[in-house]
């Protein structure tokens, strides 16, 4: 399983680190390939205090915070992001012992540096540099330290701007626990 508690990670701070592709905004106007990174660190939740729940529930109050980035490899918009993710093992021992199908949610905030308002037919009206970021990652555990995944997300200012495209991208990343 993750390391998500305290302790359990590098220096007792950090938990995984991620990294990939996406499909920049799936084609809609803006294009291109995203470079992702992602860092995840260890609950702020102890151990103790979910150690009794069942892991159906468990889950949800031991989210691991996170920061990363998505660099356009053609000029459009970049961003970096931080939040919360909240991980879930949906199967385990699928393949061998120790492996497992995880789904991960994941939402928080972007600072990006597209355009608020243009007239650019390849370019989105974001409404402002800072979104709203949402997501979920379904992935295969390989072993306690390795991970392959495709994930979604959504970044928007969620109508707190007149102008309000948003972007989604899609992408597959290795994960590697610490």
């Amino acid at each position: 399983m993750l390391r998500i508690h305290a302790g359990e990670g590098l220096t007792g701070l950090f938990s995984e680190i991620r990294g990939g592709a996406a499909w920049h905004d799936l084609g809609v106007r803006e294009g291109g390939a995203d470079i992702n990174g992602e860092l995840l660190f260890v609950t702020p939740v102890p151990a103790r205090l979910t150690a009794d729940l069942p892991p159906l529930y468990r889950w949800m109050l031991e989210p691991r915070p996170h920061i990363g980035f998505s660099a356009n490899t053609e000029g459009y918009t970049s961003q970096g992001y931080f939040g919360l993710t909240w991980t879930t093992m949906l199967y385990r021992d699928v393949l061998r012992p120790g492996d497992g199908i995880r789904f991960d949610f994941f939402f928080g905030g972007s600072v990006n540096d597209g355009k608020h308002v243009t007239n650019a037919s390849d370019r989105k009206s974001l409404g402002g540099n800072l979104l709203f970021r949402v997501g979920g990652e379904i992935g295969y555990q390989i072993d306690p330290r390795w991970s392959v995944s495709l994930f979604l997300d959504h970044e928007s200012n969620a109508g707190s701007a007149r102008a309000n495209e948003g972007m989604n991208s899609l992408g597959l990343r290795l994960g590697f626990g610490l």
